[in-house]
């Protein structure tokens, strides 16, 4: 496996060895296979991902069979489902590879992870756990590898010829070969070249462009190893990322992050194509950060950071050498012509390193543009240049072999040795740069056998000399010996003074926490940055699985903190307990105009720079906004949200649909007497956590509390309200005086049909939306529905009702058997007076509330009142009413014929209705219609009078006999 071979990246390498099941050997001998017909069957029509079509998806659970727990391998499942123009889709969780899986000739094949996905291998895997290549177009997206199996080493390898994307990959666990030895173990070999006496250790990543016109986006790759350092092994230990002479396209690397690996951060010298770094961070890689030499290939906008004293590895101080950029070619290129630019380089603490920027012997020319290198570490260059003669193991690369430095800046405490120095390399530049070093017999430019060169336009603030001119003719122009210079960023460099990491412990976690300034993602703690994580204003949201660390820098406090699953969570390296914290933060922010509002939450509630207009009352709030925003935190969920104006809502600074939650929430607490309830609203109605006996239909609950609590939410407002015993209710709140709502609703319901009803209650009446053909008078209603409802609100009970076709007619969101009711009331008011009387019906007769001088008995009814009332319900037709002296009578429905007939002595009477009103034959001088009123006066014989609508009244002062039909 020596690099020099050339072979690493090779296919043939890998197809010499495969391990593939008979339907790998025949689709790479170019047979058409249809063994699995269920998968690749499934077509559909043509879509894109980053710029790939495919034909169709598989889902890797529901349709190819694997087992998202990790129990089960996945290998046979991945293989069977690898078809060309097939997105492979997997559901989140745990996916086990157990051995090498070889997809082969393929084109546009692709694995996608949707959401936490990870592939896990077993203990001691140092193999390529998926292998495609040979094929055009292969997408790897969003699915993590998993390595913290004991001893486990595993790879990646993904090439064709063109096309070859993965985004959102990271590496997991710790990536250590069991037979591995550093610096101090007996055995260990020395020499950068040697085997170290180390195994060969598969490196993590190999990517592969094979056509010169191809391309590769390697986007937001994510590997800490936490490796053994001093394991290089002649190149042939565990690096990050391996591009090989393979590869004759160009493979961009963007925003990845490098971290501790043992033998180099990324190997891309040793290759035909090109190889571009943008962005990311390389970072306590042994060996080199980066290593490039391809002509045409750069590192542009890169941290490349060296501080042993804050790496995780086990032994960073047993590096063999801790380089920035490497610049190297090996056989198969006569030109480096490599550019690093815009990037922040940093040796602060290492045992050794060649340099910040280092070209080695087999480098041609090399160039350094607007990049910042600090180097506090002792007789370390910020720049070398080695002397172009091959090193002894190649031919001199063929010239030029000039180093242009351009607006370049050295820094740092470093102590002797140089910032620059170039050797043999004629004809370089230094302009525009800027060193300044501290350190003790520190020089700043040093030229060997070098003629031609020049040094111009810069400051040079050293200890030692400013420019070394050692067998070289140096032209030198405009230097300045005093002044600071700007010093690189590092990984860590940020204006937020607090780091906050969450680090899994056990299985998959999500959160979101909110602090009150700003906050920015970190790579603090071996993090990586994750585009499936969130910033949104001063909220953060993520998710991760056991062992994977997010980070976060902020200002400010960190003021609310919602967790789900198990993560440890530090703030500044110091244990946070998150647990005393809320969950979420709602801002109300009233955009200029007045708007009041009131909400309530499922757990504990608390404000944050509040007015007197704004108050907390247990888990609900009410306030007001104008100009200004109120904030709270809460825990648990938001329930209830009322907004009288208009205003801007988020919650952890996402947008709130507060349209969409219910107005209030009502408690009901027995305060430990059982006690039973029921209640109406006017809107949508829901309950929160009730038991057997609690119960909703409609807009009606009814229910019982004993010891505990029952909670509802709805929308509009509290109507009705009955309680049978005693409690503590409140709406959002706030004590609700129950006691002055009525009991219960009625509604009829006409569904589609005209109907006609009448009914009476034992309370207190009143109507809600009612029409003008519906009326209320005391305890009696009338009225009408067709395509719509009617709804009444009342006290008490309902004692008679009367209806003429078909309704649908609830009580408190219930059935009523109304049929089963009295039709009619007739109340007799003794208006003062004591009074007898009796009245006989034609169907059914019942009295409420009675004294012992009244009597029912079949259909007829007997009594006396003073100054009361007695009441009474019945079915049918009033046949007789006889009274001893003037009273007050009420009949709530009647139709047809009135007759009033005399008893031999002189009496006078009115009567009302509520339609139209006249008489059946000759009226006396003493009897008159005004309307829908009469009066007259009787000694013998009968007036008679028709109606339509209802008697509404009839008073008597004398003897008389009343009959309605």
């Amino acid at each position: 496996m020596q690099r020099s071979d050339g072979n690493q990246g090779s296919v043939g390498s890998d197809t010499t060895n495969l391990s593939v099941d008979r339907r790998s050997y025949l689709k790479l001998a170019g047979v058409a296979v249809g063994s699995v017909p269920m998968l690749s069957g499934a077509a559909s029509a043509a879509f894109t991902r980053r710029g790939i079509q495919f034909e169709r998806s598989v889902d890797m659970v529901a349709e190819a069979g694997c087992d998202p727990t990790g129990q089960e391998p996945c290998d046979e499942q991945i293989r069977d489902a690898a078809d060309s123009f097939t997105l492979l889709r997997f559901p989140p969780g745990e996916y086990k590879v157990t051995e090498k899986n070889v997809i082969l000739n393929e084109t546009n094949v692709g694995f996608l992870g949707e959401g936490d996905v990870r592939f896990v291998v077993p203990e001691r895997f140092n193999e390529k756990l998926l292998v495609v290549d040979s094929g055009t177009g292969v997408l790897f997206e969003n699915i993590d590898i998993d390595q913290r199996a004991d001893g486990a080493t595993p790879a990646l390898h993904l090439g064709g010829d063109d096309d070859v994307q993965v985004h959102d990959v990271e590496l997991i666990g710790q990536g250590i070969h069991p037979d591995s030895l550093s610096r101090s173990d007996p055995g260990w070999s020395p020499g950068e070249g040697a085997s170290n006496g180390n195994p060969d250790v598969m490196d993590f990543f190999y990517p592969i462009v094979r056509s010169p016109d191809g391309t590769g986006l390697v986007r937001n790759l994510a590997a800490n190893n936490h490796g053994l350092m001093g394991s290089y092994n002649a190149g042939d230990g565990r690096s990050g990322i391996w591009v090989g002479i393979e590869t004759r396209g160009t493979v961009t690397f963007r925003d990845c992050h490098i971290e501790e690996f043992g033998s180099n951060g990324t190997y891309t010298s040793r290759t035909n194509g090109v190889v571009q770094f943008e962005g990311g961070v390389y970072r306590n890689n042994d060996n080199n950060q980066i290593r490039i030499g391809s002509s045409g290939s750069y590192v542009d906008d890169a941290i490349l950071d060296v501080d042993a004293d804050a790496s995780d590895a086990p032994n960073p101080y047993e590096a063999l050498n801790y380089r920035g950029v490497r610049v190297e070619m090996g056989r198969q290129s006569d030109r480096t012509d490599v550019d690093i630019r815009n990037c922040n380089i940093a040796i602060r603490s290492a045992p050794h390193s060649g340099g910040g920027v280092v070209a080695e012997a087999t480098a041609s020319e090399f160039s350094v543009h607007n990049t910042r290198i600090g180097v506090d570490e002792d007789g370390v260059r910020g720049v070398l240049g080695k002397e172009p003669d091959g090193g002894g193991a190649y031919d001199p690369p063929a010239k030029p072999h000039a180093a242009t430095l351009e607006n370049v800046s050295i820094t740092g405490t470093a102590d002797g040795n140089a910032g620059v120095t170039l050797f043999n390399r004629p004809d370089s530049v230094v302009d525009g740069c800027c060193i300044h070093q501290e350190g003790a017999s520190r020089d700043g430019v040093v030229l060997v056998d070098s003629d031609g060169s020049q040094v111009t336009n810069s400051t040079i603030d050293v200890t030692g000399r400013q420019v070394v001119e050692d067998g070289s003719s140096v032209w030198t122009n405009n230097i300045d010996t005093s002044g600071s210079c700007p010093v690189p960023n590092s990984s860590e460099d940020s204006d937020l003074p607090h780091e906050l990491s969450i680090e899994g412990t056990s299985g998959r976690f999500s959160y979101q926490f909110t602090v009150s300034g700003d906050i920015e993602k970190s790579i603090a703690k071996g993090a990586t940055i994750d585009d499936n994580d969130t910033v949104s204003g001063s909220t953060a949201t993520g998710q991760g699985g056991d062992g994977g660390v997010d980070s976060y820098r902020f200002s400010g406090e960190l003021i609310a903190f919602g967790l789900d699953g198990e993560a440890n969570v530090t703030v500044d390296s110091e244990p946070a307990h998150v647990g005393q914290l809320p969950d979420h933060v709602l801002t109300i922010d009233g955009a200029g105009s007045y708007t009041e509002y009131s909400f309530s939450v499922s757990g504990d509630l608390d404000g944050r720079g509040l007015t007197g207009e704004d108050r907390i009352t247990g888990s609900s709030a009410t306030g007001a906004v104008g100009g200004g925003a109120d904030n709270y935190t809460f825990s648990g969920e938001l329930i209830a949200f009322s907004l009288e104006g208009e205003a801007n809502v988020t919650v952890d600074s996402e947008p709130a649909h507060v349209g969409q939650l219910p107005d209030h929430v009502l408690t009901i607490d027995g305060a430990g007497s059982y006690t039973e309830y029921s209640f109406s609203v006017s809107g949508d109605l829901d309950g929160r956590g009730l038991t057997s006996e609690d119960s909703i239909s409609g807009s009606t609950a009814t229910g019982a509390v004993g010891g505990g609590a029952d909670s509802y939410v709805f929308s509009g407002e509290l109507v009705t309200f009955a309680l049978d015993g005693e409690a503590n209710v409140t709406v959002d709140g706030e004590p609700a005086h129950v006691g002055r709502l009525p009991n219960h609703v009625l509604t009829i319901d006409g569904a589609g049909s005209y109907t006609e009803y009448s009914f009476s209650v034992s309370g207190d009446l009143d109507g809600r939306g009612l029409t003008g053909e519906d009326t209320v008078s005391g305890s009696t209603a009338t009225g009408a529905v067709g395509g719509g409802v009617d709804s009444y609100v009342f006290s008490g009970e309902l004692v008679t009702f009367a209806l003429d076709g078909e309704a649908n007619v609830t009580v408190d969101g219930e059935p009523a058997h109304v049929g089963r009711l009295p039709s009619r009331v007739l109340a007799i008011d003794g208006a003062g007076s004591y009074t007898g009387y009796s009245f006989s019906v034609s169907g059914d007769v019942d009295g409420d509330g009675l004294t012992g001088e009244d009597t029912v008995s079949g259909s007829t009814a007997t009594g006396a009142v003073g100054g009361g009332t007695d009441n009474y319900s019945f079915s049918g037709l009033i046949k007789q009413l006889s009274v001893d002296s003037r009273i007050h009578v009420e009949l709530d429905r009647s139709a047809g014929l009135i007759s009033v007939t005399g008893a031999g002595k002189y009496a006078s009477y009115r009567l009302a209705v509520t339609g139209d009103l006249g008489p059946t034959g000759s009226l006396t001088s003493e009897d008159s219609i005004s309307g829908s009123e009469a009066t007259g006066a009787i000694l013998s014989g009968t007036d008679r009078y028709r109606y339509t609508g209802e008697l509404r009244e009839l008073a008597i002062d004398g003897y008389v006999s009343v009959s309605v039909s």
